[in-house]
């Protein structure tokens, strides 16, 4: 009979044993793939960006600042899943973040259907259907963690501060918002007049830039920033109702290169004016992709990708 009840404690310690280890591995997980998503779209964070400024809420500058703090509370809410540190508010915390991302992402399937809602940033395409799953699949692994006391230890609120600071350094410095990174960094270009003159006294150019104000991309059809600068363009362009025909692209290749890159960067109705690849090359000193603000067919600033701003688009042309 005492044999019986040892194996009977026995059992039961085993098993609440083997259910600790499940949900430390469930706790390690959840706090692993919110740490992953962070990383992720910090890494596509101009992709990201373009995703939240698509839904036309925000201006530019704000989706750049509200992308970062999306990132930032993904990294802490990880961390403090991971640690427990005040694990209660962190679990609903938690909850409530998942819960409204898939309400979100429904509002998404239902009225837009994006090929990816950017979950994991550029790296993996999720549609919103497979994010919804994803969502009540992660839901339903936090409630079996629900209840966890809190990881007791020295300078646990000390060890959180300078996560939380390291994080928004990452964030907001080590990838700065275009407003700050052109504070620091000048994103004025040399670019080069005389072959900007010559350019336009060649018989094969039809460009006209002598009356009113124009912006003048300067691609290279292949350049991966080139095409992600004219996704941000557009965007600004189609959101604020900008005269289309004030956009002029100076490229190289042949019009096959054009409608690729056309295609690819999902635009229409833009003026392509083809260049021979020397003078593009000597015209902004082999910079892609550099964005040239015209007036009266004079240069009067050169931006690259940071320095093509919402607020100095509107300023210039309106």
């Amino acid at each position: 009979m005492q044999e019986q009840e040892m194996d009977k404690v026995e059992n039961h310690r085993k098993k609440g044993k083997t259910i600790h280890i499940i949900k430390l591995i469930l706790r390690l997980l959840l706090g692993g793939m919110f740490i992953t998503t962070a990383i992720l779209k910090l890494l596509s964070i101009d992709q990201f960006e373009l995703y939240i400024y698509s839904f036309g809420i925000f201006n530019y500058l704000w989706c750049t600042f509200f992308a970062r703090c999306i990132i930032a509370f993904e990294f802490l809410l990880g961390f403090c899943l991971i640690i427990k540190f005040y694990y209660k508010y962190t679990w609903w915390a938690t909850m409530a973040t998942l819960i409204g991302f898939t309400l979100f992402l429904v509002y998404v399937a239902i009225f837009r259907n994006d090929s990816n809602c950017h979950c994991f940033g550029d790296f993996v395409e999720l549609n919103p259907i497979n994010s919804i799953i994803k969502n009540l699949i992660t839901i339903i692994l936090l409630l079996f963690i629900r209840k966890e006391p809190d990881y007791k230890f020295r300078f646990k609120n000390l060890i959180v501060g300078l996560y939380f600071a390291a994080t928004v350094t990452v964030c907001f410095i080590l990838f700065p918002m275009d407003a700050i990174y052109n504070q620091i960094k000048s994103p004025i270009k040399e670019v080069n007049l005389e072959v900007f003159e010559k350019i336009q006294t060649d018989s094969t150019f039809t460009a006209d830039f002598d009356d009113g104000k124009y912006i003048v991309p300067v691609f290279i059809p292949t350049c991966k920033y080139c095409k992600l600068s004219m996704k941000k363009l557009n965007s600004i362009v189609e959101s604020r109702e900008i005269d289309k025909s004030r956009i002029n692209i100076f490229i190289i290749g042949d019009n096959q290169y054009i409608e690729k890159f056309k295609e690819e960067v999902e635009i229409e109705e833009y003026t392509f004016t083809l260049i021979n690849i020397k003078d593009i090359m000597d015209l902004v000193n082999g910079k892609f992709p550099t964005f040239l603000f015209l007036e009266n067919g004079k240069i009067k600033k050169a931006v690259d990708f940071r320095g093509l701003t919402e607020k100095e688009i509107l300023d210039f042309i309106q």
